[in-house]
């Protein structure tokens, strides 16, 4: 299953890449043909290495930015089309809080990458508490050190076809996860504060979908309405990367 969409606020806010370290040598590459499993999106980051595997330009400008791919927009058809393989080694002691920064770098030099942010109006979701009140458990890290939000230190949450899943998530974390699943972007209109423990389960096809789970589970609901949105625009791009 290709990935859709990466829900960039599961990162945090981005680095401006010229303060930050450069990977040490990097590999980008177009990918060869593959089927079955093997053609499956693959991403593996570690403390010496990050491999992605079957990756379109936009989803790797996604993770340097910190994105919504969603909202990413311009740039030519093939963003979505070309997949890659990028293999590249994160210098000694630097943490993989700065792989985003670094991948900024290595996409502005082997892809030519160059970008701008703009703000529009546009159809969203807001995330409110339900009628009956919320129905959520605060996380153990809160409860033990009255911790609000730890960046950078907090567990990834996951994210499937039907379910989200994740220790310590604010609720600006869980409504941007919540965006792929919801069409349209979600923004965080709950006014609760803290970090929570949430585990969501709903059925895509029949049976509770997203909406009454989200009441029925979380003590929480999406209603409909616009806002201002950030985008990313893709100025340039070249879909030859140049030579390792």
């Amino acid at each position: 299953m290709r990935v859709a969409a990466f829900v960039t606020a599961l990162f945090g806010v981005a680095t401006v890449w010229a303060q930050a370290p450069v990977f040490e040598v990097a590999s980008v590459k177009a990918s060869p043909p593959r089927t079955g499993t093997a053609g499956m999106v693959a991403l593996q980051t570690d403390p010496a290495m990050v491999r992605y595997s079957n990756i379109t330009l936009k989803n790797l400008i996604a993770i340097a930015y910190r994105f919504d791919s969603r909202l990413i927009q311009g740039g030519p058809p093939w963003l979505d089309e070309q997949f890659y393989d990028v293999a590249a080694k994160i210098p000694a002691g630097a943490s993989r809080d700065s792989v985003p920064a670094m991948m900024q770098a290595l996409l502005a030099e082997r892809f030519k990458l160059a970008v701008h942010r703009e703000k529009k109006e546009d159809r969203a979701y807001f995330l409110v508490v339900g009628k009956g009140g919320p129905k959520l458990k605060k996380a153990a890290q809160a409860e033990d050190n009255g911790v609000q939000e730890v960046h950078g230190s907090r567990p990834p949450a996951q994210i499937w076809k039907g379910g989200i899943s994740g220790p310590a998530m604010p609720m600006s974390l869980l409504a941007s996860s919540l965006s792929n699943a919801a069409g349209y972007q979600v923004v965080d209109h709950t006014g609760l504060t803290g970090v929570f423990d949430i585990k969501l389960t709903w059925t895509p096809d029949g049976g509770p979908d997203l909406f009454a789970a989200l009441q029925e589970q979380l003590g929480l609901k999406l209603e409909t309405g616009k806002a201002m949105l950030e985008t990313l625009v893709v100025e340039r791009a070249e879909r030859t990367p140049i030579e390792n």
